[in-house]
């Protein structure tokens, strides 16, 4: 049965000569992965966030859709962009890694589309909008910290910024929690590049905590490096 869908485009892999698996968030049916015959022909609408209108066909149960169109719904130019583009790469891994297949949830749909409406209208420097991205992702995920009134030590183990923090617990402290905790409350400090680094590590050692089965990122070592 033929089937239209809003789709986040956020990763491909070779599946024939000219075919591709593609995996895309979507709006009515979450996560899910597609053949795409005749894909590698269209690589160039295939780029990380890319917003799209997908026609397919397929079962809602099957584990592989057939994707036979797709469609910009709004451009974008992260692929011309650098610094843009790593931030795509990376945020597009952290969906992928974070959410299972199957699971539908349009607060998840509708928020990565407001990251991609930020990032594509920013005229300003974006070395924070990694961590401001992992910082509220985990509310969307459902383990955002619980920060204590007067909470300057961040157990991780725990997922608390409180007073205090159990003995043997991974535990951060200083100027990078402080930024932590200050997005958290919904106002932006900036920070330094160091600070900032501490803290985008302190965010990807929560994740690791607190995401059942996530691997490493590949695209965390360039965030790291591109961004000044």
């Amino acid at each position: 049965m033929k089937q239209n869908d809003q789709g986040i485009f956020l990763h491909r892999t070779a599946f024939s000569d000219s075919s591709l698996i593609v995996t895309y968030y979507t709006a009515e049916k979450g996560l899910r992965k597609f053949v795409f015959k005749g894909g590698k022909k269209k690589a160039h609408q295939l780029f990380p966030l890319a917003p799209t209108e997908l026609t397919f066909y397929g079962r809602q149960e099957s584990d592989l859709l057939q994707l036979t169109g797709t469609e910009a719904l709004f451009a974008t130019d992260f692929q011309f962009d650098p610094v843009k583009s790593t931030i795509a790469f990376f945020i597009a891994e952290t969906i992928r890694k974070c959410v299972h297949e199957f699971d539908t949830d349009q607060h998840v749909f509708d928020f990565i589309r407001e990251q991609i409406e930020k990032l594509q209208k920013s005229k300003e420097s974006l070395a924070h909008f990694p961590l401001y991205f992992l910082i509220d992702f985990t509310e969307i995920l459902g383990v955002q910290p619980l920060v204590e009134q007067g909470g300057t030590i961040f157990d991780l183990d725990e997922g608390n910024i409180g007073k205090y923090a159990q003995h043997g617990h991974l535990t951060a402290q200083g100027e990078a929690v402080a930024c932590i905790v200050s997005k958290i409350n919904g106002v932006e400090m900036p920070v330094g590049k160091q600070i900032r680094d501490t803290a985008l590590h302190i965010m990807m050692q929560y994740y690791k905590l607190h995401v059942p089965g996530l691997r490493e990122f590949e695209t965390y070592a360039i965030v790291q490096e591109i961004l000044s």
